[in-house]
């Protein structure tokens, strides 16, 4: 009878996993970092230039400032939810993010977009690999800020009803966090988190 139990709730349990795949069947993850980088001395962040405009000059968000607003909060989240700080001064991290109305090829950063980047916040990689990025995928980005390399990037890509980009605040903040379930480093491990929480 035991047996028996334990096979149902493993029935329910696989059948409640394949409920929360098919949600997000349609976005496609994938992940990249810097090899060999240790990213253990990161706390904080800051958004880069463009995330911090009030406007979509390089139409980086269908010209949809509440999807930019969608987006940022959803990142803002994923970053305070392992332990980062966000801080406009002197921030180990710049994140960036955007999304491709286009397919698109990228080659180091060409592609991105003439104002992804501020002026002086990046420097070409010296490994210019190229992407290919379908249209109506969500790109984030980020930079050491003391090297001006770019050290991690995520895309989510599938993220077309027909010819529109899905605005649903849901799906935004899916997309974001399957794409930060394979970033590779906590600020704050969580058990000191959870201590320091509990005194």
């Amino acid at each position: 009878m035991r047996a028996l139990t334990l096979f149902a709730a493993v029935l329910i349990s696989m059948s409640m996993a394949g409920c929360a795949n098919r949600s997000a069947q349609n976005a496609i993850v994938n992940t990249d970092k810097k090899l060999n980088h240790d990213f253990s001395g990161y706390r904080s962040f800051a958004y880069a230039s463009q995330v911090d405009d009030r406007l979509d000059p390089g139409m980086y968000f269908l010209n949809d400032l509440v999807l930019k607003d969608l987006v940022r909060d959803a990142v803002s989240h994923e970053m305070e939810s392992r332990g980062y700080k966000q801080n406009r001064q002197g921030a180990d991290l710049v994140v960036n993010f955007r999304v491709f109305d286009q397919p698109t090829t990228l080659r180091g950063f060409t592609g991105y977009g003439t104002t992804y980047w501020g002026d002086m916040e990046v420097r070409q990689p010296e490994d210019t690999a190229s992407f290919q990025v379908e249209r109506g995928t969500l790109m984030v980005n980020m930079l050491d800020r003391n090297t001006g390399e770019v050290v991690w990037q995520g895309f989510a890509s599938g993220l077309m009803e027909g010819n529109e980009f899905i605005h649903g605040e849901d799906k935004i903040k899916q997309a974001v966090h399957l794409i930060f379930e394979n970033y590779p480093q906590e600020a704050v491990p969580v058990e000191r988190r959870v201590r320091r929480n509990g005194e």
